[in-house]
């Protein structure tokens, strides 16, 4: 009784020495590589040029914020972030608002501009005064992140 046992423990064992690397290799081949540091998450425009640029408008971060426009349509403002570090905060959405968040709540104005990744162009929905806040929120945690204050874009 004990031999049939033992014959099948060692063929699952063999089975198990062969099968579980393939696994683990074909998972580390499968999963998403994440863009280096210097790689962009969508490219500009030809016709874009930078408005403004600043690496301390952020709170809590250093974060590198370039402010773009086109030529052939002006009114249309967009912005790259760039980060130093790598944050670890999961969920990290942008919010563009025309007030400042208090405390750990978005502005009731807030509009989602996207989820944020470094690198990458977001698309302003600026008001007629064409200032406001830029707004790091982190949908698991329910908080803000970071905030920026945006002076009057031109």
């Amino acid at each position: 009784m004990i031999q049939p046992l033992r014959a099948v423990h060692r063929r699952a064992f063999v089975t198990l020495a062969l099968v579980l690397p393939a696994i683990l290799l074909i998972g580390l081949g499968a999963r998403r590589s994440r863009p280096g540091p210097g790689a962009q998450a969508a490219d500009l425009p030809a016709t874009a040029y930078v408005v403004r640029e600043s690496s301390n408008l952020w709170q809590k971060h250093t974060i590198q914020s370039k402010f773009y426009s086109r030529s052939d349509r002006p009114q249309d403002i967009g912005v790259v972030l760039q980060s130093a570090e790598e944050f670890n905060e999961p969920d990290l959405l942008l919010y563009w608002a025309a007030i400042g968040p208090e405390g750990n709540s978005l502005p009731k104005d807030g509009r989602l501009v996207g989820a944020f990744t470094k690198g990458k162009v977001f698309p302003l929905p600026l008001n007629e005064k064409r200032a406001g806040y830029l707004v790091l929120f982190s949908q698991a945690h329910h908080t803000v992140f970071d905030a920026a204050r945006v002076e009057t874009l031109p």
